[in-house]
């Protein structure tokens, strides 16, 4: 894995160094908390990035792999949550006229024993981190439930697999200030399957607000970044329902920067309400995560993402998270 490593910064260092791509604009990460019972529902992503011009089109493949280990139990409720999980997603977005876009996501959850358990658990050591009960001997398994006096999830321990709940998301930018304020909204149909995990069975429907802000610390080719929004949650198409809340929020706060002309660096933070009442931390608490990486922007019109997440508030996320994303405009 090192070595990987080593290979793919000394590539970036020289494609640096060759490219004559012009400074792209700063993107936030397309970031999905893929804590099993958490991604079902339709967490807004709170994009940045600047509106489609009408008539364009602009494709984002995402790829998102992640891992998670918990064992929580109080006195009415148990959670295991033992998975690795691959999230692909297409993103479509069509600029309807000047100011406006109208997007398109599909989803594609899968669910597994995996094979980063050993890693994590490496990684984890390394920095000082919680193994939250992760130990070296338990790798590789698969076991997803969830048990309340009121409540209960059937366990997922055999893989499975399929398209996710198909967002619409319809957006409005307007200029303030030589920033940039995006306003949207979204609808989340319930195309995919609770059983499977793939969805929740109900509708979402949120409404947000980012703010993208190149101005303030422009001379150090800086860009800051931020957003909010509300969501109103479906029930979810099973005795779950009893136990979820019917309104969070979701937040995202980031910066990046424009090292060279292809590379750009990123730091951001996207964080959420608690979706369930619950008194376990998994379940009942607010999530966090700390998404760290950058771009490759060969154009203003093609660029590359590249990032792993890290949960910041002990398992209301997943332990780690790794993204690549590819996004070109035509």
């Amino acid at each position: 894995m090192y070595r990987i490593l080593q290979v793919v910064l000394v590539t970036i260092l020289l494609l640096a160094s060759f490219s004559p791509a012009p400074a792209a604009d700063i993107r936030a990460f397309h970031n999905v908390n893929q804590f099993p019972l958490k991604q079902i529902f339709a967490l807004p992503s709170l994009d940045n990035s600047p509106l489609v011009e009408a008539g364009k089109w602009r494709i984002n493949l995402n790829a998102n792999i992640s891992n998670s280990y918990d064992v929580a139990i109080t006195t009415n409720e148990q959670l295991v949550n033992d998975v690795e999980t691959f999230r692909g997603s297409l993103l479509v977005n069509y600029g309807l006229k000047d100011n406006w876009q109208l997007s398109l996501e599909v989803p594609y959850i899968s669910y597994d024993g995996g094979f980063l358990d050993d890693f994590i658990y490496d990684w984890h050591d390394f920095f000082g981190l919680s193994q939250n009960g992760r130990t070296k001997e338990i790798n590789d398994q698969l076991l997803i439930a969830y048990l309340s006096g009121s409540a209960a999830f059937p366990q997922i321990h055999e893989h499975e697999s399929g398209f996710g709940d198909l967002r619409i998301n319809c957006a409005y930018s307007r200029p303030w200030e030589n920033r940039v304020l995006i306003v949207s909204s979204e609808l989340k149909f319930p195309t995919g399957d609770f059983d499977k995990l793939t969805g929740s069975g109900g509708y979402d429907f949120s409404v947000g607000l980012t703010l993208n802000d190149p101005q303030s610390l422009e001379k150090y080719r800086i860009t800051l970044y931020g957003g909010l929004a509300g969501i109103f949650l479906g029930d979810i198409d099973a005795e779950l329902s009893g136990v979820q809340k019917d309104f969070a929020l979701a937040g995202r706060l980031g910066i990046g920067w424009q090292a060279t002309r292809l590379i750009q660096l990123k730091l951001q933070l996207d964080g959420h309400s608690a979706l369930y009442d619950s008194e376990l931390t998994q379940m009942g608490d607010p999530a966090f995560q700390l998404i760290m990486g950058g771009s490759l922007t060969f154009t203003d019109d093609v660029y590359l993402d590249l990032s792993v997440a890290e949960n910041l508030n002990s398992a209301t996320a997943v332990d780690v998270a790794f993204q690549l994303g590819l996004v070109v405009t035509f």
